[in-house]
């Protein structure tokens, strides 16, 4: 027995992978100290014929029980110490293709030497069982033919039944010659760890041959420095205890749950340890487990030249993704597949966990950089998922991404399917077309509760909003990918943005959203990309193609401090359009003052600055509100059409410089059409306006409203204006405009205008309708009451007594109307009725007769003559007879 000297091991991993969108950048790793006490020794417990011949540090193992194409080993302890080695010789069974070998003294097996086999006539599989637990050092290493698992299992579990237990010395019975099926872990199962070397050795490494599985299988997994590596194979990392675990080595010993209820325990990564599966073809990553820590330049990655299979996360509570400390500059931590040959496509991306944290310049993303390549798909299921940078000195931008780096090819899809989603202070998700030709993947997010976006990261270098986008940048070509959002409430604040745009050449993707409300707020500007903040798809100044469309459809929408929905153009191409389904609309209020000094409105807006066609913006809504200084509008300040800007709501109401806007410089087009059945109501200076500039044609103005009101000294305006060319025609259909006059000009008040300054001013058509004389009538019976029974007995006056109805009132038109609100900003745009009985207010006194005053009886002209002023006046003798009137029984009080 030979005994280890303490050591003491300090670790220092540099590792670089570019992958696009998602920069990386250097740091110096966190030292680890490790140091161990350990008895380092191989002894056989006797059970089943293992010899174990010791030389020095290095064992040699032989025999065994051999049974068909398997070998059972057993051992009382199995540690090898530093620089030493454990060899199972095969020279007396070389036909065996799986070792089995089990530790039962109870001790942990040590391992910081090399284990290998010898003198095998196949490719041999190592299953190495110690329920006490399993510690690799720095140094250790595999050399084996076939696949390694390490577990904590108490055993083995066989096709045929038969369990080789490792927690039982006692000689088996039996050993058997079938297959195995699966691992049986105990409640006290032992964790496994694995720690790297004290200087950065690429060489260093825990791997198996090409092709090959290297799983590891305990309660708790911890790598901390350390690499695992299985080049076009398959990585398995679970973390368990208490359960049954399949095995199915048809397909390369993968692991699956027996559907039991586990203990399960935590995998993490740290201090730049790394998962690696490429290859030609790539492997495959599979962790499993309570959750999964990646952190400090840590990485699970595959990447290939072929298929790559991909990496699939799945944990009970937490996954946990973050980058580096502070003092560090290294690559950032992160979940990666990629793909650099022609016609492969990196393997696909899976996470599924309770709560899902991506941090401090981490990322999990697929890149593809070959001809006819496509980088994977990326599927997120959890309850909670948040991206954020947290520390201010985060390198590079902490994100969800699947990237097309190079070549021809796609950009895989990304998938997120949460209840909430949080992306923070410059953390981003998107499909990006960096360089090359080809299709961006589609970005598809389901939050049942809520998306939220806010933040602009505060690391100076980086200077990025928080985002979700599908961008095709300034080298690349092709389509872009679609955004489809369907969510409970939806927060853009603090630059948050949605974005769907063009940098180089192509057609940029639609955004698509559902929910029930959304807030858009607080404008910033990207620093790199000069991106305004909110909901847009625009095609940038150097940029050619199609713009992609907005479509939005929710209960509530509220733009404020500058919020932004918008379609724009600066580029060789026609914008998109704005399309909105929502019941209330509320746009209000400016931005606070940007870097550059600008002030902006809060807007919904669709805009073009070239000789394309501009978008439009299309609104059907019950209530629409713009105050504030806040704006609708449609634009071009090229010498294309600019846009049309319709609305179709229930009521409209505009305050406090509001205005709906199309503008037009050297094109046409910028019509306004406004449907609103019950109002259109107009405060304190603002505008519906048209405006054409130079040459241009005024935009038409076409309003259908109930009514029409504004007050006269506020100066709110309608008007449809031009300079050099013709001004637009205004049409109004309403059945009243109360406060607005035509006027020819623009005044200090409310006005109707439609003019030219040098050219031909348009035309002001009002049409005002009256209510349906029809509206509301009811069939009448067909039998006639007699009147005698419904006539109370006395007698009515028949002088002094009138009937007033004054407007619609309070009552609807018909019985199938509903009544609604009377009061916009202090104007009551209804007369109201009191219909209350007020009989239980009446007092009637003694009824005394009324004799009325005897009119005269018309007598016919006979003369004429001038009176004083020099009028003519006809004249006519008195009545000669005074007709005495009938009495009445009017009710009069008694004085």
């Amino acid at each position: 027995m030979r005994a280890i000297s303490t050591t003491g091991y300090a670790y220092a991993f540099l590792s670089t992978l570019t992958i696009g969108f998602l920069s990386s950048a250097l740091v110096l790793p966190e030292i680890l100290l490790w140091s161990r006490c350990a008895i380092a020794q191989v002894t056989s417990d006797g059970t089943i014929n293992t010899i174990v011949n010791p030389n020095g540090n290095n064992f040699t193992i032989i025999n065994g029980i051999a049974k068909g194409n398997n070998l059972f080993h057993s051992f009382t302890n199995f540690s090898v110490p530093t620089g030493g080695s454990a060899s199972f010789d095969l020279i007396n069974t070389p036909n065996i293709s799986t070792i089995f070998s089990r530790v039962t003294g109870g001790s942990v097996s040590n391992i910081d030497g090399l284990i290998r086999t010898l003198n095998s006539s196949n490719p041999v599989s190592l299953f190495l069982l110690n329920p006490s637990g399993i510690v690799f050092g720095p140094n250790a290493s595999l050399n084996i033919g076939g696949s390694f698992v390490g577990t904590t299992a108490d055993s083995v579990v066989f096709a045929d039944g038969f369990k080789f237990n490792a927690t039982d010395a006692t000689p088996p019975p039996l050993l058997t010659i079938s297959a195995p099926i699966g691992l049986q872990l105990g409640a006290k199962a032992g964790a496994i760890r694995v720690q790297g070397p004290q200087t950065p050795n690429p060489l260093a490494k825990l791997g198996v041959q090409t092709g090959q599985t290297l799983a590891l299988v305990g309660s708790q997994i911890d790598m901390a420095g350390a690499t695992l590596e299985a080049p076009n194979g398959r990585i398995e990392l679970w973390g368990v205890q208490n359960a049954g675990i399949t095995m199915d080595n048809r397909a390369g010993w993968q692991l699956a749950s027996t559907g039991t209820t586990p203990n399960w325990g935590t995998i993490s990564l740290q201090q730049s340890s790394a998962l690696k599966t490429g290859g030609t073809d790539g492997g495959a990553i599979h962790i499993q487990g309570r959750g999964l820590t990646v952190q400090s330049s840590s990485i699970a990655a595959s990447s290939v030249s072929g298929q790559g299979k991909g990496i699939t996360v799945q944990t009970t509570e937490y996954v946990n993704v973050s980058g580096v400390s502070r003092s560090q500059d290294v690559f950032i931590a992160g979940l990666a597949t990629s793909v650099s040959g022609n016609g492969g496509r990196a393997g696909n991306i899976t996470v599924e966990t309770g709560r899902l944290q991506v941090s401090d310049g981490a990322g999990i993303r697929s890149n593809s950089t070959g001809n006819g390549s496509r980088s994977g798909d990326i599927t997120i299921r959890a309850a909670d998922v948040e991206l954020n940078p947290l520390s201010p000195a985060s390198a590079g931008i902490t994100g969800i991404a699947s990237l097309l780096n190079g070549g021809s090819g796609e950009t895989g899809n990304l998938t997120i399917e949460a209840e909430r989603i949080g992306v923070f202070n410059g953390g981003r998700i998107g499909t990006d077309m960096r360089v090359g030709t080809g299709i961006g993947g589609d970005i598809s997010i389901h939050a049942s509760e809520s998306l939220e976006i806010s933040g602009t990261s505060t690391n100076t270098n980086i200077g990025v909003t928080s985002g979700i986008s599908s961008t095709i940048q300034l080298n690349a070509n092709g389509q872009g990918g679609n955004i489809a959002i369907d969510t409970g409430r939806l927060v853009l604040s603090k630059g948050g943005f949605i974005s769907s745009a063009i940098g180089g050449i192509g057609r940029a993707g639609n955004i698509d959203i559902r929910a029930t409300d959304v807030s858009v707020s607080d404008l910033a500007i990207d620093a790199n990309t000069r991106t305004l903040s909110g909901i847009n798809v625009s095609i940038g100044e150097k940029a050619s193609g199609q713009g992609g469309n907005i479509n939005l459809q929710a209960d509530r929408l509220s733009v404020f401090n500058g919020g932004q929905i918008a379609s724009s153009s600066l580029g060789q191409g026609s914008a998109g359009s704005v399309n909105l389904r929502v019941n209330n609309i509320d746009v209000q209020g400016i931005s606070q003052p940007l870097p550059d000094g600008r002030i902006l409105p809060s807007t919904i807006t669709a805009s073009s600055a070239n000789a394309f066609t501009a978008g439009s913006v299309n609104i059907t809504a019950d209530s629409l509100r713009v105050r504030d200084g806040a704006e609708i509008t449609v634009s071009n300040s090229g010498t294309g059409d600019a846009g049309n800007l319709n609305v179709n709501a229930r009521n409209i109401f505009l305050d406090n410089g509001a205005s709906l806007r199309a503008e037009a410089n050297g094109g046409s087009l910028g019509n306004i059409g406004l449907q609103a059945s019950d109002f259109l109501l107009l405060r304190h200076g603002s505008n519906i306006i048209t405006n054409a500039r130079g040459a241009s044609t005024g935009g038409n103005i076409e309003i259908n409203a109930g009514s029409i009101v504004a007050v006269p000294q506020e100066n709110s305006d309608i008007s449809a204006n031009a300079v050099l060319g013709q001004g637009g025609n205004i049409q109004i259909t309403t059945q009243g405009i109360f406060g607005l006059k035509f006027r020819p000009q623009l005044t200090p008040e409310s006005d109707i205008t439609a003019s030219s300054e040098f050219g031909v001013s348009g035309t002001v058509q009002v049409n005002t309708i009256g209510v349906d004389p029809n509206s509301g009538l009811v069939e009448l019976p067909a039998n006639v009451t007699d009147p005698s029974q419904q006539i109370a007995s006395g007698c009515s006056a028949n002088q002094g007594s009138r009937f007033v109805a004054t407007g619609r009132g309070g009552i609807p038109q018909n019985p199938l109307q509903q009544v609604r609100s009377d009061v916009y900003d202090g104007l009551r745009l209804r007369t109201w009725s009191d219909i209350r009985d007020i009989s239980a207010y009446r007092k009637t006194g003694d009824v005394t007769a009324q004799i009325p005053p005897s009119p005269e009886v018309l007598v016919q002209a006979t003369s004429w003559h001038r009176n004083a002023q020099g009028k003519i006046e006809l004249v006519a003798d008195k009545s000669p007879t005074q007709v005495q009137q009938p009495l009445t029984c009017a009710a009069v009080t008694k004085i």
